[in-house]
This record gives structure tokens, C-alpha cells and sequence, in this order.
């Protein structure tokens, strides 16, 4: 807490937190200003927004280019268009009961089968597709960049902006006008502009669009003229007496007071007073009579005309915020997030099993750990109650891997997720050199006393998951079992365990890296994995389809082709893989990890990985 209270104070709160009194503000009027020696105009293919250009702006349109508003209108309306392959625009963004990527599935189930076959979206800031068996990929990836005309897209407010798709010739897109978006606006114009094709949108819901913008439009039009009036008013005070008079401290300190406005404004002046409706001709003239400084009467006159013209008589409160800064608030009123406290449990009580005990005499016959249900458990049962227990494909895994009830066993409290109470497997027990028992640390303590004097061919030994390079796990270390592997007669031989059984203990503990190269094509081959860089077969198999985008080769004949003769898993286990090494370390398996380059990148790092 020490060291982020002294980041927050010395370097976030001075820069970010800052506030000063007073501020400049520059608006559309400062930067079209008649007093520039350049020439500002106006330009717009079409005149939606005529009204709202600051008054010395007029447009002055070619005559060839003066009828470009009613051609646009005609495209726009042009009801013969014949809506084939449509590609969806949601500007407005008015989807807010589901995901990118929930609607992207909804609308490919909704599709027809013989002609569309994928759905792109976007999925933090990366461009995804989905195909009829709703496998994710990434787009830049997979083949799906040659088969646009297969595919169905959406385009999220965010996204369309910068976005560049080769669209095939003979496309249409739909376009979702949001709230308040008119043909003239430049979040349509960049969505449309991004399809390089106009479509058609409802003129009515267009006109009515067209007339509310421009009326919202005029009241924060009217507030920026008041701002540039006083800076004009503040010109004119100053006494010139030529272009080549300079100007002193005292002229500048009285042209900046009469052209500050307050930075801090307090919630009772700006939401305490009473809501009234007005129209905007009288906010603007109560505005202007709440500011003490002189305003530009030209200007003055010309706005209130405009305003009693086209204001009308509709009403509306002075202290609503525009839409921009509406929207803005509620996106982070949305992201406002509260923690649950989790409910307190109670732990399970641990226990010693006689069988446990059993493990260590070596001069009786071999336990059949199948009968003994009530003390062992196959491998798979440590992930009951866990959210993806139905994706660890209990049949996978081998016959002689094992759990000890009390390895599973956590907490008493019933009806709560035990995905925060999985035991992280440390310790082990290779029995006989032919099965391997995950256990407690309690029971690991009292085998160490009955194990230390015993033959080697029952050994504790410590699992630790590789989270770093070149970390030592422990497992085959010959002078950290127990008993010790290190002076034993010669008529025993050190047991060690095979990379073929170690890679998979290494997916049940959520190790992320390898210690050499072996362990890594063991790690794909258990997983039926073949990640890039591919050999020129693998290459040819992977455009013939036998290998997927993210690297899993489903079909066995086409595993025994490309040499693939240790896989586990015979569907997909890459999410149930991901979700364990998430719920072992607390996040993600990053992509410069072996582990994650692989599972996530569909990429062997054999260059970093040493023998």
C-alpha cells in the first residue's frame, strides 16, 4: 500500500487529477473566424448541417456540385436496390442485450446454410470468424480471408472506423442509424465510406433525424457563439493603434480575463437549479444575461434571429448533456464493476487413511487402487464440482493416474463453485514404478516418515509446475524423493517418469514452460496438436483440411499420417486446457510462455527452448 500510495500521489493525482480555475475554450466559430487573413468556407456534398456552420461561414457550392444533396437522397431512397449478400453495419449501436459475438453467432444461425457458411465480428480489437460448428478463430489466420462471399458481417460502432475488408463486387450493406444520425453525420458517412457502397435507410426515419439534430444542434451552436463573442468583444476593447504595435503585460492580463471562462463549476449551479422547460431562444438569452461580459451585438443579433426562425417553439432543459456526453457517462456507469465478497466455508477436516499407509509396504502383494473407491479416484475426479469438468474428457486420460479422496476434498460447505477451492497437485506418489497418486501435503507429511527407510520402488516426490524458464520441477530429481534415489543397490533401477506421462501431468498442474524440445512435441502429440512451423506434409495436410486453424487433427487416420501416435484427447481439449492453466496460476497462459504460444498462437517456440 506504501508504494501505491506514493505512485498515486507524486505521478497519477498531479497529472491526472488536476484542475486549474479558469480555461480557454475554442470552438468551430474561433477556427472559421473572419478576422483570419486566409479564407474559410464551408464544404458538404450535402446541406443537413447548413444551419449550424458559424455565421461568417457560408457554402459556396460549384454548380456541378450543387445538385450532390439530392443525388444522395435518391441512392438513399432507392427502393429497386435488391438486397442479395447483406453486410451489416451497427453504427447506432443499438444491440446492448448481447456481445459481438453473440449476435454474430445469432445472425449465422439465422442465415441460409447453402449460401453463408461464417460470421466475422470483432472481439477486443481483433477480427474473428465463426463458423456452422461455432469454432472462433482469428480472421487473419484462417482461409475465410479468400470466401468473403460466404460470410456475414458485423461491424460494431467502434470497429467500422479504420476497418478495411476486400468485399467482393456485387455486395450490400445495412446500416443501423443510431440515435439521432442523419445522412450528413460522420459516423455514417466513415461506416458507408468504409463498404465503399451506399444503401438504403428510411427516408422518413431519416427526415425526422435530420430536423432533431439540427434542432439539438442549435442550442450548443447558440452556447459556443456566446464563448466566441466575448473573445471578439475583448479584441475590439484593446486600443490599436497599429498593426505593429506590440502588446504589454497589461493589454494581455485584460484580454485573458475577458476571455477565461471557470473550469470548476459546482453540481448546485450546474444540476441544483430548478428544471424548467424553455425554448432555446430563451436559454440563449438567459445565458447571455448571466455572463458578465459584453457580447459582439452583431453576432448577438444574427444568432437570435436563427434561433426565434428555426428554434420553434419546442422546449427543452438546459441542464441536459448532449448525446456524446451522455453516452459517455453511461459507458462508464457500465464499467463501475462491484465485487462480491465470496461466502465464507469451512474446510474439510483432514484426515490419515489406513490404505494411504498401505502405499509404503513394499513386501505385500499390489493394491487394486480400482477397489479401493472410497480412498482413490481416477485422475478426472479432481475436477468435480469445477465449471469445466464436462470438457476434461474423463476417458482421456491414463488408467494408472490417481487422486486420494482427501486430494479432492476442500471445503464442506455445499451449493458454492469449487473452482476457487481446486487443490493445486504438489505432491506425488509413483506406487510399484506403475501407478502415480496425487496427495495432500498432510498426508505427504506422514509418509515421509514411513518412506524414508523403505526401497525406492514406492517414492514421494514433489510436482511443481514449470512457471518460468529454466525452473527445476523436482519430479525426477533423484536426491529429492523419498526415499532417495542416490545410493540404492544395483539390483534396482532408478525409476524416472517418461516424458509421455510427464507432459500430461504437466497439463493437469498448468506448467507453462518446457525444459527441452522433447517435452514440447511430447506436450503437442498429447494434446493432437500440430503447431506451426509445419514440415512440408504437415503444410500439405493442413490445405487439405486435416489440420484445423487452431492446430487440433480431429480424424485418427489423419493423426497416424502425420506421426501423431500419442494423442489423449480425442476432441478439441485447447478450451478445457486454457481454463485449467487459468484457474492454476489466476490468469491467462501469456503468449511468450511455450505453453501459450502454442494453445493460443498455434506456434512452437523451438528457437528459445535449449537441451
Amino acid at each position: 500500500m506504501i508504494v501505491i500510495n506514493y505512485f498515486l500521489n507524486n505521478f497519477v493525482f498531479p497529472r491526472e487529477a488536476k484542475q486549474f480555475p479558469h480555461k480557454l475554450v475554442a470552438s468551430a466559430w474561433d477556427l472559421a473566424s473572419s478576422l483570419r487573413s486566409k479564407i474559410v468556407t464551408g464544404f458538404s456534398g450535402t446541406n443537413d448541417t447548413q444551419l449550424l456552420l458559424p455565421v461568417h461561414i457560408q457554402e459556396c457550392d460549384l454548380p456541378e456540385l450543387q445538385k450532390t444533396d439530392a443525388m444522395l437522397l435518391t441512392i438513399y431512397y432507392n427502393r429497386k436496390m435488391k438486397l442479395t449478400n447483406i453486410y451489416h453495419l451497427n453504427i447506432g449501436a443499438l444491440f446492448i442485450d448481447g456481445s459481438n459475438r453473440d449476435i454474430a453467432v445469432k445472425w449465422l444461425n439465422l442465415s441460409n446454410k447453402n449460401k453463408i457458411d461464417y460470421a466475422v465480428y470483432f472481439d477486443f480489437d481483433s477480427i474473428v470468424f465463426c463458423d456452422r460448428q461455432l469454432h472462433h478463430y482469428r480472421f487473419e489466420t484462417s482461409p475465410t480471408g479468400e470466401r468473403l462471399d460466404r460470410c456475414v458481417f458485423f461491424l460494431d460502432e467502434i470497429y467500422t472506423r479504420g476497418t478495411d475488408l476486400k468485399f467482393p463486387n456485387g455486395f450490400q450493406a445495412a446500416v443501423t442509424l443510431g440515435n439521432g444520425l442523419t445522412k450528413n453525420s460522420n459516423e455514417v458517412h466513415q461506416q458507408i465510406i468504409t463498404l465503399k457502397k451506399r444503401s438504403p435507410i428510411g427516408h422518413k426515419k431519416n427526415r425526422c433525424n435530420t430536423k432533431q439534430s439540427t434542432w439539438d444542434g442549435l442550442h450548443h451552436w447558440a452556447a459556443q457563439s456566446i464563448s466566441f463573442q466575448r473573445k471578439v468583444r475583448a479584441f475590439q476593447e484593446i486600443q490599436w493603434e497599429n498593426q505593429q504595435q506590440s502588446i504589454t503585460s497589461t493589454m494581455m492580463k485584460k484580454l485573458i480575463n475577458e476571455c477565461l471562462e471557470p473550469e470548476i463549476i459546482e453540481l448546485k449551479h450546474m444540476q441544483g437549479t430548478a428544471k424548467v422547460l424553455e425554448i432555446i431562444e430563451k436559454i440563449y438569452i438567459a445565458r447571455c444575461q448571466q455572463c458578465n461580459h459584453h457580447s459582439s451585438t452583431i453576432i448577438h443579433n444574427i444568432v437570435l434571429r436563427r434561433l426565434h426562425e428555426y428554434g420553434g417553439t419546442k422546449q427543452r432543459l438546459s441542464q441536459l448533456l448532449d448525446e456524446e456526453q451522455q453516452r459517455e457517462l453511461e459507458y462508464e456507469l457500465e464499467e463501475e464493476r462491484q465485487l462480491a465478497q465470496p461466502l465464507s466455508s469451512k474446510p474439510c477436516c483432514p484426515r490419515l487413511n489406513t490404505e494411504i499407509i498401505q502405499l509404503c509396504d513394499i513386501n505385500s502383494q499390489v493394491m487394486n487402487l480400482a477397489r479401493l473407491s472410497n480412498v482413490f479416484h481416477p485422475l478426472p475426479h479432481a475436477f468435480t464440482g469445477i465449471k469445466f469438468f464436462k470438457q476434461c474428457q474423463p476417458n482421456s486420460w491414463p488408467s494408472n493416474f490417481w487422486i486420494s479422496t482427501e486430494f479432492q476434498r476442500v471445503t464442506e460447505t455445499k451449493l458454492i463453485s469449487l473452482d476457487p477451492f481446486m487443490r493445486p497437485p504438489r505432491w506425488i506418489i509413483v506406487y510399484r514404478n506403475q501407478h502415480i497418486i496425487f496427495i495432500t501435503a498432510f498426508e505427504a507429511n506422514w509418509l515421509m516418515v514411513y518412506l524414508t527407510s523403505k526401497s525406492p520402488v514406492t517414492t514421494l516426490r514433489l510436482l511443481l509446475p514449470r512457471v518460468k524458464r529454466f525452473q527445476s520441477i523436482f519430479v525426477n530429481t533423484p536426491t529429492l524423493t523419498v526415499p532417495s534415489l542416490i545410493g540404492i543397490s544395483n539390483r534396482i533401477i532408478p525409476y524416472f517418469i517418461a516424458n509421455e506421462w510427464l507432459v500430461q501431468l504437466f497439463v493437469f498442474n498448468g506448467t507453462r514452460y518446457f525444459d527441452i524440445v522433447d517435452e514440447q512435441t511430447a506436450y503437442c502429440q498429447c494434446l493432437s496438436l500440430c503447431p506451426q512451423p509445419r514440415t512440408s506434409i504437415e503444410k500439405a495436410a493442413f490445405g487439405n483440411g486435416w489440420i484445423a486453424v487452431d492446430e487440433f487433427v480431429s480424424d485418427s487416420n489423419h493423426r497416424r499420417c502425420l506421426s501423431i501416435n500419442q494423442a489423449r484427447f480425442t476432441l478439441n481439449p485447447l478450451t478445457f486446457v486454457k481454463q485449467l492453466i487459468e484457474n492454476r496460476n489466476n490468469f491467462q497462459a501469456p503468449l511468450s510462455s511455450y505453453v501459450g504460444s502454442i494453445i493460443c498462437n498455434s506456434y512452437k517456440t523451438y528457437g528459445t527452448i535449449t537441451e
